[in-house]
């Protein structure tokens, strides 16, 4: 029996997806687990599963044609990894104040619950982990720019998106006003706050993705 089991580490690896989704899908029923004290299990039959009926949906777009679909607010929620390459995942550890900083500089955007608050959700925007997308050229800047330490643990993660895809994706990104800081396209908020374990982010994900922000 335990052979048919695995961690979610395991899951998340052979799905593509973090060990938070797997969690989501788990909870929600759409993946057979169980619980053992504050660990998940999840079933070997139902990733294999999982997986074919994600080959089905189609691969993962590349980067111009993930932001084309956010762009136009056509994206599969329950199909998350298929805009996995909207951009390149860097974690780093840094201040409140110099990720305020980051977040208002020319080729960065707002993400997640923060964003999601943005567009009219009523969600807590103290999260732990802070949300911004990010240009190639900032994320090289980074390290000059601020104390930023790369760490996999660390309170903020960058979606890092190529130049040549940057403008079109800062195109329909939407001005905060007075702070200056952008928020990311109301579908790019939407697939980020998926990779949530909190079930009202999930709701927020539906909201954005039907009203478009």
């Amino acid at each position: 029996m335990a052979s048919d089991l695995l961690s979610l580490a395991d899951a998340s690896a052979l799905l593509g997806i973090s060990s938070e989704r797997v969690r989501q899908l788990v909870v929600a029923g759409d993946v057979r687990g169980v619980r053992f004290g504050n660990a998940w299990a999840v079933s070997r039959g139902s990733i294999d599963s999982r997986r074919q009926l994600s080959n089905r949906r189609g691969r993962p777009l590349g980067a111009l044609r993930a932001w084309e679909a956010i762009a136009a607010v056509e994206v599969d929620l329950p199909n998350v990894s298929r805009y996995r390459n909207r951009g390149v995942i860097h974690r780093y550890e840094m201040s409140g104040a110099d990720l305020e900083f980051v977040s208002r500089q020319d080729g960065a955007m707002v993400s997640g619950a923060v964003a999601a608050n943005g567009y009219g959700e009523l969600l807590r925007g103290d999260d732990a982990v802070a949300y911004l997308y990010v240009s190639v050229s900032l994320n090289n800047r980074i390290a000059a720019l601020v104390a930023a330490v790369p760490d996999q643990l660390g309170n903020v993660i960058l979606r890092v998106v190529p130049d040549d895809v940057w403008p079109f994706a800062e195109g329909v990104a939407v001005d905060q006003g007075e702070a200056k800081a952008r928020l990311a396209p109301p579908a790019a908020v939407a697939l980020d706050l998926m990779d949530s374990g909190d079930p009202r982010h999930w709701i927020a994900a539906k909201n954005l993705i039907e009203t478009g922000g």
